[in-house]
């Protein structure tokens, strides 16, 4: 319990620990607001992705001409490119994540502090 001791040291008085929840609330909020915008952006990059991946699989079909291989190849560096983005954007969201659960951690211990 020394954290909980230091949260009491630090709100003070009820009102500091009031004002720190709220604070604390405000961040979670706008954490999950941006996750949610991210895991949106994701969808859409895994949305072109699967369509492209349709081309891709035509365009095998049919390797008897040197431009198709150039668009085979194009294709698929966009590919690799569209998903280690979505990868980052999936870590930032994991950060976000865990951030919001620590704040509503210290949250859940500043409602518990006794005043």
């Amino acid at each position: 319990m020394p954290f909980c001791e230091e949260l009491g040291a630090a709100a003070g008085s009820p009102f500091v620990r009031d004002m720190m929840i709220v604070k604390f609330h405000r961040e979670v909020d706008a954490l999950l607001l941006d996750e949610a915008e991210l895991r949106k952006k994701a969808k859409g990059i895994r949305s072109r992705v699967a369509e492209r991946d349709m081309v891709l699989g035509e365009l095998q079909h049919l390797m008897a001409f040197d431009s198709t291989l150039q668009s085979i190849s194009k294709l698929s560096k966009l590919q690799t490119q569209d998903l280690t983005e979505v990868a980052a954007i999936l870590v930032n969201v994991m950060k976000k994540q865990t951030r919001a659960s620590e704040l509503l951690g210290v949250i859940e211990n500043l409602k518990a502090l006794p005043y």
